[in-house]
């Protein structure tokens, strides 16, 4: 058991025993909690590894060990909601897929739609962690004001990291489909 001054200490000059002792005490509960709102426990895992990571790649400066836990416990909540949001998107249009399918041409618009979507992503996934995030967030319909609150950023923080994700995914993305899209999501 570390002692929270010890812990702070660890975890502001990065040192992998804080991480490791976060780890230790609070992947078990986190997990738990996970599992019962995603009912997957591979998603679950995976969450949970997420919200290590944020810890990992946050510049936070903890001033109790309560502000710690309350940053794992707010980011995977945050993270639950965020992959609920995700899988009804991905059941909302496998529905409407499955319906469709006897509509042709209703279905190749789909496909178009997936595949700019998918682009949309697989290019979202080469930014930098916080700009990947706060686009992530974008794209959920989260304002800059709800996406500060849960990042612990600033309302600036998140304008910049749109903006500046906006001007890599428009040099990534030539497509005038994605163009307008990256256009009319972030106007």
């Amino acid at each position: 058991m570390l002692e929270q001054d010890v812990l702070l200490d660890l975890l502001a000059r990065k040192d992998n025993r804080a991480y490791q002792y976060l780890y230790q005490c609070y992947y078990v509960a986190l997990k738990a909690l996970a599992n019962h709102y995603v009912k997957d426990n591979d998603v679950a895992e995976d969450l949970v590894q997420d919200v290590f990571i944020s810890l990992l790649e946050s510049d936070y400066k903890f001033k109790t060990e309560n502000d710690i836990k309350y940053f794992l416990y707010s980011s995977l909540k945050n993270k639950c909601i965020s992959h609920s949001r995700k899988q009804k998107v991905r059941d909302k249009y496998y529905q409407d897929v499955v319906s469709s399918l006897n509509e042709e041409e209703h279905f190749w618009d789909k496909v178009l739609e997936e595949d700019v979507y998918a682009r949309l992503m697989a290019a979202i996934e080469t930014l930098p962690p916080q700009c990947k995030l706060v686009m992530i967030m974008t794209l959920d319909g989260l304002k800059a004001s709800e996406i500060a609150k849960r990042l612990h950023i600033s309302v600036d923080t998140v304008k910049d990291h749109k903006s500046n994700g906006k001007k890599k995914l428009t040099a990534q993305l030539k497509d005038a489909e994605l163009l307008c899209l990256i256009g009319f999501l972030w106007l």
